[in-house]
């Protein structure tokens, strides 16, 4: 594992807190309320931040490039 997967691991987890505090949130708004006009932006909000953390979690879990032979032992 290379540093920036590292990296992107650790904002991902980092993340993962507020989005899923505003996805609660803009339910409960969603339930409480019939009009979704507040919960709408918050849902989006939280969409956006989950999506984020979902990209870092790719770029952290992505398989990297096959390792290549040490020059010098490819014809033996």
């Amino acid at each position: 594992m290379t540093g920036g997967q590292i990296a992107a691991l650790i904002v991902a987890i980092l993340l993962l807190l507020p989005g899923g505090c505003y996805l609660l949130f803009g339910i409960g708004i969603a339930l409480e309320e019939p009009s979704l006009e507040g919960a709408g932006y918050v849902l989006l909000i939280a969409t956006a931040i989950l999506g984020s953390s979902a990209f870092l979690f790719w770029v952290a879990f992505r398989g990297g490039r096959p390792a290549a032979p040490p020059s010098g032992e490819e014809g033996r």
